[in-house]
């Protein structure tokens, strides 16, 4: 009851009478009810809430029975809002947060994906090609515009929650945040510019390699030690987070103010070590850097048996060594071996996230291919449920570079949108 009543609180205040629903002042009067693909319904505008409350601009993730997962109209809803905020003469905060008790944002609706392009359609292509205009737009707002984008991570952020998210200037997270990536386990990759995101992580390339290959499960002690997360907020003190936002945060906004409000808020609190999601990455930082720092997927199985042999007296590191390994054997050899090739060479410093970018809409359109491993993913682990997906190539070995290779080449001049353009890059 608890949660409820702080979720309750949260909603009020985000919702509360006075509070503008309409689009700001530079942006067409109708987008409120149009999406950029034409007309929507009045069911499809309610999958995102936009208010203007105090001095900051409130985007409200809403369909809590779906985890808030974020589907092509949300993204069609979004994105013109955005472009008009960074358009205002002055900086603006923008406020993300998700409905409900459960999730921030838990993925996109990949199942939709699937049944649509095994049926001629061109979701696929739509999806991911709009998806990652979004992610650039959020990415760079900052530089552009001193826009500053605060996300509060209160469950479940995954995928396209990342996307919308990790790229912004401060992820708050609470006690029950989950962050997590496990599009290798789906035949996918870490997509939404996390091959960038993650190769740039203040506990260093390891730890990124680490939690793109293992899609492991990360708190909120562990989204903070690895930079994921900006700030730890506890629940109970959202309202007052939220309340100092829109009190502090006015036009035009100051990045030092909003970092305040958040300290502030977050009172010197240390997030949970004991909770739901066990922290997994300090604890198993020797290993993981051990492990995870080598160029090629071979590499880094023989260096998880050879890290599990060398601590056969120390059962904890032994233990994570061999379940490591396991979790990667079940993931798809095409996923493991892309993914660590996008993640190094997106860590060059002279990769922009829109160069990454780029080169993950080839990688996904080619791993939307009906006959690939994405989608026999989707289906063993949430269509069908069954979880004994039959992969493409059964071992990391028949994985040949000329194959990695293709996924990042140009795509062909019969793609039904092209190559990804980015009129902000």
């Amino acid at each position: 009851m608890r949660a409820q009543t702080r979720a309750q609180r949260i909603a009020q205040q985000l919702r509360a009478p006075g509070a503008a629903a309409t689009a700001p002042r530079s942006a067409n009067k109708s987008l409120g009810c149009r999406s950029m693909a034409g007309v929507t319904t009045p069911q499809q505008d309610q999958q995102v809430l936009f208010q203007r409350r105090g001095g900051v601009q409130h985007v409200e993730l809403n369909r809590p029975a779906k985890f808030n997962a974020l589907n092509l109209d949300m993204v069609r809803l979004i994105r013109p809002h955005y472009e008009a905020w960074i358009a205002e003469a002055e900086p603006q905060c923008v406020l993300m947060s998700g409905a409900g008790d459960k999730a921030f944002c838990a993925g996109g609706d990949v199942a939709h994906i699937r049944e649509d392009t095994l049926s001629g359609g061109s979701a696929a292509a739509d999806f991911f090609y709009e998806e990652y205009q979004l992610n650039h737009l959020i990415a760079t707002a900052y530089d552009r515009a001193k826009l500053v984008q605060v996300a509060l991570w209160d469950g479940v952020t995954m995928g396209g929650g990342v996307g919308l998210s990790l790229h912004g200037k401060f992820r708050v997270a609470t006690e029950i945040a989950t962050f997590a990536m496990p599009e290798t386990a789906l035949g996918l990759f870490p997509d939404v510019g996390g091959t960038f995101a993650l190769s740039r992580l203040r506990a260093g390339l390891p730890v990124g390699v680490y939690i793109a290959l293992t899609g492991a499960r990360l708190g909120a002690h562990d989204c903070l030690f690895s930079g994921l997360a900006t700030h730890y907020v506890p629940r109970a003190q959202l309202p007052e987070l939220i309340e100092k936002l829109q009190s502090q945060a006015a036009p035009p906004v100051d990045v030092n103010t909003v970092d305040r409000v958040l300290l502030e808020a977050g009172g010197g609190a240390k997030p949970p070590v004991d909770g739901k999601v066990k922290p997994c990455l300090e604890a198993n930082l020797e290993g993981i850097n051990a492990c995870f720092g080598h160029a090629t997927v071979e590499e880094i199985f023989a260096a998880l048996e050879h890290y599990a042999v060398f601590n056969i007296a120390d059962q904890e590191k032994k233990n994570w060594a061999e379940s490591t390994l396991a979790t990667l054997k079940r993931c798809s050899p095409a996923s493991l071996k892309v993914t660590l090739r996008a993640v190094r060479a997106h860590a060059e410093p002279t990769v922009s996230i829109g160069a990454a970018l780029q080169n993950e809409y080839r990688i996904s359109q080619r791993m939307c291919e009906p006959a690939g491993d994405f989608f026999e993913g989707v289906r063993a682990i949430l269509v069908d449920k069954d979880n004994k997906p039959t992969w493409a190539q059964s071992d990391i070995s028949e994985v040949t570079d000329a194959m990695v290779d293709n996924y990042f080449a140009p795509l062909e001049a019969s793609h039904k949108r092209g190559e990804l353009s980015l009129p902000w890059n």
